[in-house]
């Protein structure tokens, strides 16, 4: 049997069929009618960052040594998800998610969208995502920087190379398919930090534009004067922006977010007990990287405080719900990896700061266990929209976990992964991750489950799967429940 600290499986099981509706405090038969909103009704900021992971916050317990004054600030102004993760925590899944409520057995983004042209997984035009519940229902939405849910397409782009190295692909995204999103300043995927690119507006593909600014400033900068135009509106605005930093190139950062570390060493910072010496080419490359990472997680904190003085200097803090987080982490030499795209905290677990001073308490933590698909219902729920959750997304609304103590708490959150053909359920005690059912396997996918007492062992050194296999079968139980409510072919 699971532990006291685990919800018992019986029980666990009877929320399966709510979790796979999506059902968990929504209302039913929403609809996308006529707005009912008007100019007092409260603005959204999202800002989210690429690669971050839930330590890199300077205030974190056991985190990393790193400095982020102003999240750190803003933290204290609201609430932390102390326990958000990132469900598929790979760039287009994530986001993927973030849009259309939706696991990836239903939203057709089941993999990274790259620059092979025979992958056949986007953002699809059918999809109702939280921009268009937002725009239908009277705000003004606007995206600014990554976007990564739009494959190539013929004729391709000659003026980028299409290539697997992945970091000089790009691709234009029509006005039709930006799901409701009016204000435009984005790419798909381009990971020139230092010379970004850009579509605005109604652009062309062919009419982007180069900028000689580091990515983050840029967007900031963009981000505060559309603050300032929105200030006139007799409308609400949805502002969501997606700093591509600190995903890889970590180099290119300015030096002066470098010189905050000085002359510390890359053993002062590589401070994790899970980093191993005995994976000696991981070991290398994080300690090449580590200061650079960290360097432009302090640029992203700088570039988030300077939107938030616009918001303050705006007189919009009060009637505004921002939010901060990530699409998913970063190993950085923990387990002798890089990357993310597994299901170790540092690549599972996203800061999550939610601030909204009519409506939520500051200075709390919030273990909720939040999925990446809950995460749109959820905001709907705090902007007093959550009439209008279309009844066919999968994520939960938990705006009531936040807002008062009549919330019902979800027990685990399922972890994702198409690569390796995993699942996995995470509470708050453990970590179990599962490999597929079949008997023979290729040797891509997962071998052997995993299993982690987050408790008693918070690096996830020692895998128990082989001395708890009750435990591992109970969570298989579970896994497969939620899989197959979801239309998972996992537990088939």
């Amino acid at each position: 049997m699971l532990s006291n600290t685990d919800l018992n499986r019986r029980n666990f099981l009877k929320l399966t069929a709510a979790f796979s509706a999506g059902a968990l405090l929504r209302p039913q038969n929403s609809s996308l009618g006529a707005s009912s909103v008007n100019q007092t009704s409260p603005n959204i900021i999202y800002v989210f960052a690429d690669q971050m992971r839930a330590s890199a916050l300077g205030h974190t317990p056991d985190g990393d040594p790193v400095r982020t004054p102003h999240l750190s600030r803003f933290a204290g102004e609201g609430i932390e998800l102390t326990q958000a993760a990132s469900t598929f925590p790979v760039c287009s899944p994530h986001r993927a998610m973030l849009l259309t409520g939706c696991y990836p057995s239903r939203n057709n983004v089941e993999l990274n969208i790259n620059s092979d042209p025979r992958n056949q997984f986007e953002l699809r035009d059918d999809q109702v995502c939280v921009t268009d519940v937002l725009a239908q229902s009277g705000y003004n939405v606007a995206y600014i920087g990554k976007w990564h849910l739009t494959k190539p397409f013929a004729p391709l782009l000659d003026e980028f190379r299409l290539s697997w190295d992945g970091n000089v692909w790009n691709e234009y995204t029509r006005p039709e398919s930006r799901h409701g999103i009016t204000f435009w300043h984005a790419y798909n995927t381009y990971d020139k930090h230092l010379r970004p690119m850009y579509w605005s507006g109604s652009q062309g593909r062919h009419e982007y534009e180069f900028v000689d600014q580091w990515s983050p400033e840029h967007e900031a900068d963009v981000a505060i004067n559309y603050l300032q135009k929105q200030k006139e509106q007799d409308k609400p605005f949805a502002l969501f922006v997606s700093f591509n930093p600190p995903h890889p190139p970590f180099h290119e950062v300015p030096n002066k977010y470098k010189e905050i570390y000085g002359d510390a060493t890359a053993a002062e910072l590589l401070k994790r007990k899970n980093v191993s010496s005995s994976e000696e080419s991981s070991l290398t490359e994080a300690s090449r990287s580590v200061l650079d990472y960290f360097a432009m997680i302090s640029g992203v904190d700088e570039q988030f405080g300077r939107i938030l003085s616009e918001v303050s200097r705006l007189g919009l803090e009060k009637n505004t719900l921002v939010v901060f987080s990530s699409d998913h982490g970063e190993m950085m030499g923990s387990h002798g990896l890089m990357g993310k795209n597994i299901w170790y905290d540092e690549a599972f677990r996203v800061p999550f700061l939610v601030r909204f001073p009519d409506r939520l308490k500051a200075g709390q933590k919030n273990n909720l266990l939040l999925n990446t698909p809950d995460i749109p219902a959820t905001l709907l729920g705090l902007l007093g929209l959550e009439s209008r959750i279309p009844d066919q997304w999968q994520g939960a609304d938990h705006s009531r976990c936040l807002t008062e103590s009549s919330g019902r708490y979800p027990e685990y959150q399922l972890y994702w992964n198409n690569y390796d053909q995993s699942r996995g359920i995470r509470t708050l005690r453990h970590t179990c991750v599962l490999p597929k059912g079949s008997k023979e396997k290729e040797a891509w996918v997962l071998q052997e489950p995993a299993l982690y007492d987050n408790l008693n062992d918070p690096w996830q050194i020692e895998n128990l799967a082989a001395e708890k296999k009750q435990i591992v079968r109970d969570f298989a139980a579970i896994a497969d429940e939620l899989c197959r409510g979801l239309g998972d072919t996992w537990s088939s």
